[in-house]
């Protein structure tokens, strides 16, 4: 079977493809991508021997290459935290600090007493797997939606833990002395140069220096820039720079920040589906074979069950966090790229060096990385509802406007047990929401204080509703993100008609209803009378009967068939029988079913 290291301009393309194979293979199963990237890894690795990443691209360039990737991805992982969630930065600073002593000292002793390590290695081991991942926390917190608290506790400590345990692991076999110097002089090179490079790109952006189109390349330059000048400084502080860098960039308020995490989260996936890959390929067969002692699935196993309880446990005095909380962070810690890379670098330099036993450490470390994520993407989210930890199912409907359409259309969606939040700038309205017991949040949903003051628990759709046609499709936009893009809609601008006038599909939500259903058709079928019904189609009254009985006087908004909700959109076709109609409509005339 051929090589594919011996024809780079082959073996490339084919890791990128395989690598958005997986990713798809992930989406469609819900699974954290990293399973199928590493299966893949290991088949064109190690199995097939096909891929040899040190001979495709050289332990320089290759390892250099890793290096760079990661701390790209953190700096993507620093732009997605807000220091506006400071009731868990006290837990976490004590997870990233005292946690991280605990996991490795527990780790260490777990591998040099079960996994019968030597015991340089095994202190070595603990160091590597201190780290938690951000790449693998994201998918799952999107999958379990745990709460607020939980979520931010687990992305904080995610993005945070890898540039310290980065830190902990280069400076490992050096005297204690030795080792505090050089964890302080990282800090000060990775702390000064992250707070200079974010403040830099932060100050280029405010002050729109940068045209649109050289935002991200800009970025990315900054990035490598700030990466490579403290690396110069102190090894392996390049992670802390970029970490602190976007951490910076996303606390100051700058234009273009969506942008810029499109694409750096874009370029993320890229890197990682790639790493992941490239990294599983590097490990040698006899050593994954040999990784599957029970000596060290117990290990893994004791890591999980008693290290990272005691981390939690003594970190967490004092913290808001409830019993249940710490309980269900007591088992969630998958690893990710950060030991995944560092591991696979650490062990090809000991192996090297000749140190005896080093061909073991990469596939005792991805066994860890394989146990955690799978022990945990499968028991997260029932362990999350147990422990009454996780969001409701994101069903609900944030409604743009508060009007008297947008209160009955509430008021429906509330009488089906959907959740409901209307949110409206005109005072007048949002008090007669609330009167009619209606959720109303006063305030624009457009605004920075709504990130942190509109509650969301169990919403899941947007209804832009207003008759300003570029609220809602600037609230579309934004919602888009966090919702899906099939799940943000809004009314059909008034000048639908006018291609000159009209918002292009990419600058708006689904459209509601019916072609041309603007707020203005809403508001003239009100006028005459026009009130929200309910009707159900059965195989007596059929849909045919339906467009009888009410002509084009109807607009239908909703279909409801076995208790779920469907939004009527101008492209979705009507079901038939079995199914209620929720339509804006006129009281049917008598006679309209005669023939």
């Amino acid at each position: 079977m051929p090589h594919l290291h011996d024809n780079p301009a082959l073996a490339i393309p084919i890791i990128v493809i395989l690598g958005a194979v997986a990713q798809w293979l992930a989406w469609r199963v819900r699974l954290p991508a990293i399973l199928p990237l590493l299966l893949i890894g290991f088949i064109t690795g190690p199995v097939l021997n096909l891929i040899k990443p040190t001979e495709l691209l050289g332990s320089d360039l290759l390892f250099s290459g890793v290096s760079l990737a990661v701390g790209l991805i953190l700096f993507e992982g620093g732009l997605t935290l807000r220091l506006s969630e400071a009731q868990v930065r006290g837990v976490v600073r004590r997870l990233i600090t005292i946690g991280a002593l605990v996991t490795w000292i527990g780790a260490t002793f777990a591998a040099w007493l079960i996994a019968g390590l030597p015991l340089t290695l095994a202190f070595l081991f603990g160091a590597l797997i201190i780290v938690t991942g951000p790449t693998v926390i994201g998918p799952l917190l999107r999958n379990i939606r745990p709460t607020k608290q939980i979520g931010s506790v687990l992305r904080w400590e995610g993005v945070l833990i890898d540039p310290i345990g980065a830190a902990v692991i280069d400076n490992r076999g050096e005297a204690l002395g030795q080792t505090v110097l050089l964890l302080v002089r990282m800090i000060l090179a990775g702390g000064v140069t992250g707070l200079a490079g974010g403040l830099l790109l932060s100050s280029l952006l405010r002050r729109r220096l940068l045209p649109d189109y050289l935002v991200s390349v800009v970025s990315l330059a900054l990035v490598f820039a700030a990466f490579s000048l403290s690396n110069q400084f102190a090894g392996e502080s390049g992670l802390l720079a970029t970490t602190l860098m976007g951490l910076v960039t996303a606390n100051r308020r700058v234009p273009n920040i969506q942008e810029l995490l499109d694409f750096k989260e874009t370029l993320s996936i890229l890197l990682i589906s790639v790493l992941f890959i490239i990294l599983a390929a590097e490990t040698e067969l006899q050593a994954l074979v040999g990784a599957l002692s029970w000596r060290n699935l117990l290990t893994v196993l004791v890591i999980m069950v008693v290290v990272r309880p005691l981390t939690v446990f003594t970190s967490s005095p004092g913290s808001p966090l409830s019993l249940r909380e710490k309980l269900f962070l007591s088992w969630i810690a998958p690893r990710g790229i950060v030991a995944a890379s560092i591991s696979a670098l650490f062990a090809f330099e000991l192996t090297r060096e000749g140190h005896l036993g080093a061909e073991v450490l990469e596939p005792l470390v991805f066994l860890v990385i394989i146990g955690t994520i799978v022990l945990n993407s499968l028991t997260a989210k029932p362990l999350a509802r147990l422990l009454e930890l996780s969001e409701p199912n994101p069903q609900g409907f944030l409604i743009l406007g508060a009007h008297a359409f947008a209160r009955s259309v509430a008021r429906l969606l509330e009488g089906e047990g959907v959740s409901v939040v209307l949110a409206d700038t005109n005072w007048v309205n949002v008090a007669k929401a609330r009167i009619g017991g209606l959720s109303a949040y006063y305030g624009s949903p457009l605004s920075d204080r709504s990130d942190d003051e509109l509650q969301l628990s169990g919403i899941g759709h947007l209804l832009a509703l207003t008759s300003n046609d570029e609220a809602n499709a600037l609230a579309a936009l934004k919602y888009a993100r966090e919702f899906g893009t099939e799940r943000v809609f809004q009314l059909s601008p008034t000048h639908a008609t006018d291609e000159r006038q009209t918002l292009s599909v990419e600058q708006r939500g689904r459209l509601l209803f019916r072609p041309h259903a603007s707020f203005s058709v809403i508001e003239r079928l009100r006028e005459r009378g026009a009130e929200i019904r309910k009707t159900e189609i059965t195989d007596k009254f059929t849909l045919a009967d339906f467009e009888r009985l009410y002509g084009d006087d109807v607009l239908i908004l909703f279909t409801i068939q076995s208790g779920s909700i469907v939004v009527v959109t101008e492209e979705l076709q009507l079901p038939a029988a079995g199914t209620a109609l929720v339509t804006l409509s006129l009281e049917p005339k008598s006679g309209s079913l005669e023939p």
